[in-house]
């Protein structure tokens, strides 16, 4: 007959329990439980962030879309006005190549003439006041000499083919300007000039003075082409003084 054994609640105990390598005993049911709900958890919150991630993503693709069709609509929109731009100029330029009886092409190139010849006006204006000499050195017009003595300084210029009133004369404490309007030169585009020498138009030149001059008793006379100038120069006042 067989013996029966009754069961010991401190043995079923014991046999749930196991040791590790460090001697403590842990509960193999309570720990699986245990870490079966962490990783839930943290599956849980991994895909908290993903869905987060996903919609700030999903934001920024908006806002790159939106920023794209705007710089589409502003792109598009300068193109019409410089379209229009374009229509409203050929329009003019029609119109005027009509009025002058010429084609567009004709009335493009004429302007472009125009505007060199413009150009060209322009230049000689700036250089007026010079020409070269014989051995290609700039000189400025009009020629003039300056003498100096104790008491005066003389400017002699020589400008000729003018009258008086053809002259501007400047003065101050230490300088002179002379303004002369001479005739403009030829306009016939058959002319060209081989050489020029002559002055044209208006020639405006600058005289410095080394010392002080009195301008309201400088005196100037224009004779058989030439300008002379007269300036009295500036004397200090010496007072003397006794010694004791």
């Amino acid at each position: 007959m067989a013996e029966k054994y009754e069961s010991d609640p401190e043995l079923e105990k014991k046999m749930k329990l196991e040791k590790t390598d460090e001697g403590k005993v842990i509960d193999i049911k309570g720990t699986s439980s245990g870490k079966k709900e962490e990783m839930e958890a943290k599956m849980k919150e991994t895909k908290a962030k993903m869905a987060e991630k996903k919609e700030d993503m999903s934001s920024k693709i908006h806002e790159v879309k939106k920023g794209a069709e705007e710089k589409k609509e502003d792109v598009k929109s300068s193109l019409e006005d410089v379209k229009k731009e374009a229509e409203e100029q050929k329009e003019k330029l029609e119109k005027e190549s009509e009025e002058e009886g010429l084609t567009p092409a004709e009335k493009i190139l004429n302007d472009i003439v125009n505007r060199f010849k413009q150009g060209t006006g322009q230049i000689n204006d700036a250089i007026s006041d010079y020409t070269e000499d014989e051995s290609k050195n700039l000189v400025e017009k009009p020629l003039v000499d300056v003498m100096e003595t104790n008491d005066t300084v003389t400017i002699i210029a020589d400008i000729s083919g003018l009258k008086k009133d053809d002259i501007d004369l400047g003065i101050s404490k230490n300088r002179v300007e002379i303004i002369a309007m001479f005739k403009d030169e030829p306009e016939d585009e058959e002319i060209k000039f081989t050489k020029k020498e002559r002055s044209y138009g208006k020639t405006h030149r600058k005289i410095m003075l080394s010392s002080e001059i009195k301008v309201h008793e400088a005196k100037a006379n224009y004779k058989n082409c030439t300008l002379t100038i007269v300036l009295p120069k500036t004397v200090e006042d010496i007072t003397k003084v006794n010694i004791d």
